[in-house]
């Protein structure tokens, strides 16, 4: 019997006729007469299964299987089913399945085959988060997409979302990307729930992101949430209950070792210790709890684990004409900190319904709803900073039950349970409505409404903490923190409505061009409202409420309003499906502009030649299965134009009145007007050139998926304030002047295959981005540890030069003076002495300075990111997992986090104890002087490496099996444990997570993972 493809009919040729159900023989080829290694042939309905041989061949036996049907699958091509009846030998020949070439992607105001794409877009869909225990989408899409960087994550329930940027940071203001999300712009992308997501795109090039104008200078994230299908209705119940724990924590020394070292980097000073041999036994024998207490703080402020818990319900169905898919979420973050301050809560509703209401026009309503909540310690994160620069002499509480206190730094286990609360919350609505008119055959017009509004509120109180001496004597508090006590209640209204109309025509002419052209018109509309109540001397403290307090009662309002009216297009033209082209335009006018300059024209052209469809690459396609080159270059802008401070500018080409305080006329303080900023009327958008070029490669039959890019970015025209003359009398206002560039190459490479009942796939990208400012438009540089250089990367690290650890033989030791004078350059008036930095005298004058020996010594902006994603499954069992990685970049831990004794909250850490000294030569850390700052300045000794590679999830799943669930009329039950970030290789600093390379340690930590889960499916 010879079996063949013919769309989805199997057509049969009888070879003989010999006894049924039996062993079985065939031969699997492919359309051309080849064969196929490691086909999978299953016999429908049982587990008996079997692979093909080198040759193609396979045996299988039918015994016992009343009417057997082969189920024969192969990566790359279409699955066929092979009705046997009576006999025992098959030839197949299986199709190259079309959909690999015909895959769709989403971009914008539509669709389009991936095969014909001429930019760089990339996808991901809702497979890549399925099960992960992410509290949010965007740490979900961390290492999943080349040239998608995400940093400074923090792990703070509900406010824990990571910083985006796409090919690199490309101004020196605002260079968050937009995010579209079911067509409409201004979505958040972190409150949305990772489970109502069917795909994330990505478009990062000026041909897939200038239709967006200027929305997508900073690139464009699309997502797209689940939609109903026809069908049975699907109930599909998702849950998992896990735990959190800190990725890193530093150690401080107990009290012991702190006075030993204390007493030390005293006497470097120049100073006398402060703690006598009698006074540090007693703090090791524990003999005074109330003033030589032995407290680990960070032990006492983080609690052992934090519980995260997780539900989702979804509906999916529809019929000929409707379809629907209801979902709701719950996801509920408890907080590592002592006390109750710390938690998240978010509920996630959505509802999506589409139906035909004549042959001719569809008719769909997306509807969401989110309310979430979230609080922390009136203080935000001060009890964690705290707990970094208090003694550990100091006990948490006194022997008679008070809070520890012994002058100059707060309690922090006081502080986040008696200190008050940060609470907010929000309530979010989206309507999104459309209608789709067929006109004629492949002439479509289309119209969505969108509105976001949102009601937000936060009430801040601080509550008075009362310390009391360990003397009960002493009945009055010895010191008070938060008094009088206070809140602080604000209000934030949002609202945004959007209007698109498109018209698209699509058309095939003879089979060898294809036309594709969209047309369309946008309006949105952003309105904000702010208000903000204070009052002190509330009467009590176990309610926290604006109507109880009664003194000092002021109030403030803020508000904001922009708007954006625009036409764009796009042209895709293919000939032949190897010749492609495509034409974007967008016509933008911004409110945040003056009318002269409110309007421009942003666009981009990208042409691809699929050289595989040439003639004379016929004889290759075996090895190559799919070629495509393309390149692009367009033009975008970004009006999100920013002050220095980071606020967006709505009205920067006025000039802005503001109230002040003027002399009192009459015993009464009289209100008046002045300007407090001057406006710039040919203030306009920045804008970005872009350029690339990419290729699209597939072998094996399909199985080996290969994409690469390279691309030069180049942002102008960016808000600088310039120089003016000294008699200005007012804020300078900004200017168009300032110009960066981002240069570098992505990589992605795929591998899936199944063999017999063992499936698997890789995926692995990697991105390399090279930043730099190229222009400052003549303003002047400001020095510090971080600066903005032409040539240099945005914030670059600006620093010393380190050499070594100075040591007594460097010194020249006069015996008269009992002093060491050093026989190398250092910066006056520093105190050295052995065990201090040397610095390098990069210009050679004899003498260091921070004027003439200080360069760019680092960026905390990853060069490259990257990632690995595995999925293996074998029968019932499922195994994941997900490394994700940066490299090339730096970080810089200062203050509390990293020093010992230059301020008196510098407390000792464990590594302290390496610190230079006579006999310890070869330290890692300098000699300990107390409140002497000369070795902490930035330099490369104190330049962390950030690069790290992390375990950033594995998953291991099993599904039972359909003949055991379907009696309970269950279609899947699968049960799972799931972890994120368990595992991280890194040469960042012990102590903290190199997520976040810079800090002072006053920061949530990042959080390790665990969870059990299960997924079950209704019929």
């Amino acid at each position: 019997m010879k079996t063949e493809a013919s769309g989805s009919k199997v057509a049969t040729h009888s070879l003989g006729t010999v006894r049924q159900n039996g062993p079985v023989t065939g031969v699997v080829r492919d359309g051309e007469g080849q064969p196929l290694i490691g086909a999978t042939v299953v016999i429908k309905g049982t587990t008996t299964a079997t692979v093909t041989d080198a040759a193609g061949n396979f045996a299988i036996n039918t015994a016992g299987v009343p009417q057997p049907v082969l189920l024969i699958s192969y990566i790359g091509f279409q699955d066929q089913e092979v009705v046997l009846g009576n006999r025992t030998r098959v030839e197949v020949s299986l199709r190259v399945d079309a959909r690999v070439v015909d895959e769709v992607v989403v971009v914008g105001y539509g669709t389009q085959k991936k095969a014909n794409l001429t930019g760089a877009v990339h996808q991901i869909d809702a497979e890549a988060l399925e099960d992960r225990p992410i509290t949010n989408v965007t740490s979900g899409m961390q290492g999943l997409m080349p040239g998608v960087t995400i940093t400074g994550a923090s792990g703070a329930p509900g406010n824990n979302g990571g910083t985006i940027r796409i090919r690199g940071i490309g101004t020196l203001g605002n260079a968050t990307p937009l995010v579209v999300i079911d067509g409409i712009p201004s979505g958040t992308l972190d409150i949305l729930n990772p489970n109502d997501i069917e795909t994330i795109t990505v478009l990062k090039d000026a041909a897939s992101s200038s239709i967006y104008g200027v929305r997508g200078a900073n690139g464009v994230i699309l997502v797209t949430t689940k939609k109903g299908k026809s069908g049975k209705p699907t109930i599909s119940y998702n849950s998992y209950f896990g735990v959190q724990t800190p990725t890193a924590l530093p150690e401080f020394l107990g009290s012991p070792d702190y006075m030993t070292l204390l007493n030390e980097a005293q006497v470097n000073a120049g100073r006398n210790p402060t703690y006598s041999p009698e006074e540090i036994e007693i703090a090791r024998n524990g003999s005074d709890p109330n003033y030589y207490a032995n407290t680990n703080w960070v032990k006492e402020i983080y609690k052992s684990y934090a519980p995260q818990y997780s539900q989702n319900l979804s509906i999916n169905g529809g019929g000929d004409n409707v379809n629907y898919a209801l979902s709701y979420g719950y996801l509920k973050e408890g907080g590592l900190v002592t006390g109750d301050a710390f938690e998240a809560n978010r509920h996630n509703v959505r509802a999506k319904l589409s139906t035909t209401l004549v042959d001719r026009l569809d008719v769909a309503a997306n509807l969401g709803y989110i309310d979430r909540a979230y609080s922390g310690a009136a203080s935000g994160t001060g009890p964690l900073y705290s707990a970094l620069s208090i003694r550990p002499l100091v006990p948490v509480r006194f022997t008679t039950g008070t809070w520890g206190y012994h002058g100059g730094q707060s309690n922090p286990i006081a502080m986040a349970t008696d200190g008050g609360y940060n609470k907010f919350g929000s309530q979010e609505f989206t309507g999104n409505l459309s209608a789709n008119l067929k006109i004629i055959e492949g002439l479509n017009v289309r119209g969505q409404y969108g509105v976001i509004r949102s009601n937000s509120k936060r009430d801040i109180f601080n509550k008075t903490i009362n310390y009391y001496s360990p003397d009960q004597s002493v009945t009055e508090p010895i010191y008070r923190t938060g008094y009088p006590n206070s809140i602080d209640a604000r209000d934030y209204t949002n609202l945004y409505q959007t209007f698109i109309g498109t018209a698209e025509y699509e058309k095939r002419i003879a089979d060898h061009n294809y036309v594709k052209l969209l047309l369309g018109v946008s309006q949105e509309e952003s309105i904000g409202d702010n208000f903000a109540a204070t009052r002190t001397d509330l009467a009590t403290q176990e309610v926290g409420h604006i109507n109880l307090g009664t003194d000092n009662q002021r109030n403030s309002g803020s508000a904001s309003q922009n708007a954006l009216r625009s036409a764009f297009g796009r042209l895709n033209y293919g000939f032949r499906d190897k010749y492609l082209l495509e034409l974007n335009f967008r016509y933008d006018g911004s409110t945040r502009f003056a009318r002269d300059v409110r309007w421009d024209l942003f666009s981009a052209a990208s042409i691809g030649w699929v050289f595989t469809e040439e003639s004379f690459f016929e004889g290759l396609q075996n090895v190559v299965n799919f070629g495509k080159v393309r390149f692009s270059y367009g033009t975008q802008g970004n009006d999100r134009v920013t002050l220095p401070g980071g606020s967006v500018i709505d009205f920067g080409y006025m000039d802005i009145l503001g109230t002040v305080a003027t002399m009192p006329i009459g015993n009464q303080i009289t209100l008046g007007m002045r300007q407090t900023g001057v406006g710039n009327e040919i203030l306009t958008w920045e804008s970005a050139i872009k350029r690339n070029a990419g290729f699209d490669l597939a072998f094996a039959n399909n199985r080996l998926n290969i994409t690469g890019d390279y691309f030069i970015n180049e942002t102008a025209d960016i808000l600088l304030v310039l120089p003016q003359p000294a008699p200005f009398g007012n804020i300078f206002p900004p200017q168009n002047a300032g110009r960066v560039e981002n240069r570098g190459w992505e990589l992605q490479a795929g591998w899936k295959d199944r063999k017999g009942d063992f499936d698997y796939s890789f995926n692995f990208n990697i991105s390399d981005v090279r930043n730099k400012i190229t222009s400052l438009g003549g303003t002047l540089a400001t020095y510090g540890d971080q600066v903005r250089l032409i040539g240099h990367p945005i914030d670059a690290f600006y620093g010393l030069v380190a050499d070594r650890l100075a040591q007594e033989s460097d010194f020249s030791y006069k015996p008269e003076s009992g002093t060491f004078v050093a026989d190398f350059p250092y910066i006056a008036g520093d105190r050295i002495a052995p065990g201090d930095i040397i610095y390098k005298d990069l210009n050679g004058d004899g003498q260091i300075t921070l004027e003439g020996d200080r360069q760019v010594i680092g960026s905390a902006i990853p060069r490259y990111t990257y990632g690995f994603r595995g999925d293996v499954a074998w029968k019932g069992l499922d195994f994941r997992f997900f490394l994700q990685g940066v490299g090339d970049v730096d970080g810089y831990l200062m203050g509390n986090a990293r020093h010992a004794f230059a301020a008196e909250s510098n407390m000792a850490q464990t590594v302290h104890l390496d610190r230079w000294t006579p006999d310890n030569p070869g330290a890692s850390y300098p000699r300990l002087a107390y409140q002497l700052t000369h070795n902490q300045r930035l330099s490369t000794y104190w330049l962390e490496d950030a690069s790290y590679l992390r375990l950033k999830n594995v998953q291991l799943g099993y599904t039972l099996p359909a003949t055991l669930t379907e009696r309970m009329r269950v279609s899947r039950l699968r049960i799972y444990a799931s972890a994120d970030n368990i595992f991280t290789k890194t040469d960042y600093f012990y102590g903290y997570d190199p997520e976040s390379p810079i800090s002072n340690g006053n920061f949530y930590p990042q959080v390790k993972t665990f969870v059990l889960g299960v997924n079950i499916n209704l019929k």
